[in-house]
């Protein structure tokens, strides 16, 4: 496996600016024929219409492409990471999933999942990439916490993606086999616990309705088995020190290590699940990890 991350990173220390890659604080030189911009766009996911953002690096034409899923509810949107990855040289695509921050219809996991593969198929409509900026024959895929799941899973079940990043990916499966054994009030009270930040922020969704779901289908949901099919591309998971053991991925860890893929990169960074003291940390391994795959636009310095 290969290891990137560096000994600043992992211990928390700032990394001088000299040693950083250079996305991170430099602008690109400006192109006053194609300049850098953003779009707001709009899909339909199994009937709902999605708002989603496009961030266009400089230069004409059509660009790699990272597709950036956020966590649940989506609190934290790393919209500052789809700046570095645009400055990088990349067209990142955000969105919001099914009934979450303004996007129509009800959120559920399984709605979130199919949110993604929706995303695909529409970049590969005709027409559709290239007047996004997207270079569809180069897609990366990063995703936090649950979008770390929906990330996995996608690139599981979908041909063409080059690259996959796990940021304190949720492995909804570790939860359903915690909970199970609770008695119901207790397991009531650790899913309102899990899920404090959730009720008013996702339409049709409460920590009641995400718990049923969990108990429901969870066990269809294990970041592990995905691990097989993830085997044949450039993987990166990045965990923290200061989270939840659902969010430590330590089962597909394992399965990925004794799968011994030549591609797959494990970092464990010192700092919480939003990565909130660890940001450029976080920015300059991602950029580095893309260089060192040949999956970034611009050399990582």
């Amino acid at each position: 496996m290969l290891a990137l991350c560096s000994a600043c990173a992992l211990s928390g220390a700032a990394e001088a600016p000299d040693t950083l890659p250079s996305a991170i604080f430099t602008d690109p030189a400006p192109d006053a024929l194609h300049p850098a911009g953003e779009q707001a766009v709009q899909f339909v996911s199994h009937g709902a219409l999605l708002n989603a953002l496009i961030y266009y690096p400089p230069g004409a034409g059509v660009h790699p492409t990272v597709l950036l899923f956020h966590g649940l509810p989506g609190n934290e949107v790393n919209f500052d990471l789809a700046q570095t990855l645009r400055r990088a040289g990349f067209t990142v695509v955000t969105f919001h999933y099914t009934g979450s921050w303004g996007s129509g219809g009800r959120f559920t996991l399984a709605h979130g999942i199919a949110d993604a593969a929706a995303l695909l198929a529409h970049i590969r409509e005709p027409g559709i990439a290239e007047s996004w900026g997207i270079d569809a024959a180069h897609i990366l895929v990063i995703g936090h916490s649950y979008g770390g799941f929906v990330a996995a899973r996608l690139a599981a079940e979908q041909p063409g993606i080059e690259g996959v990043v796990l940021m304190a990916p949720w492995d909804i499966s570790f939860d359903e086999r915690e909970w199970r054994p609770l008695a119901p009030a207790a397991r009531h009270q650790t899913a309102a616990q899990a899920f404090d930040d959730v009720d008013g922020r996702l339409t049709g969704a409460t920590h009641a309705t995400l718990e049923a779901e969990v108990m429901r289908d969870g066990a269809k949901l294990d970041l592990a088995r995905l691990a097989p099919a993830l085997t044949h591309r450039p993987l990166l998971l990045i965990t923290c020190t200061v989270d939840d053991e659902d969010d430590e991925a330590a089962d597909f860890l394992a399965r990925m290590q004794g799968l011994d893929a030549p591609g797959f990169t494990s970092e464990r960074m010192d700092t919480d699940h939003s990565f909130n003291s660890q940001r450029i940390a976080l920015q300059a391994l991602i950029l580095r990890w893309a260089d060192a795959q040949h999956l970034s636009p611009i050399a990582a310095q």
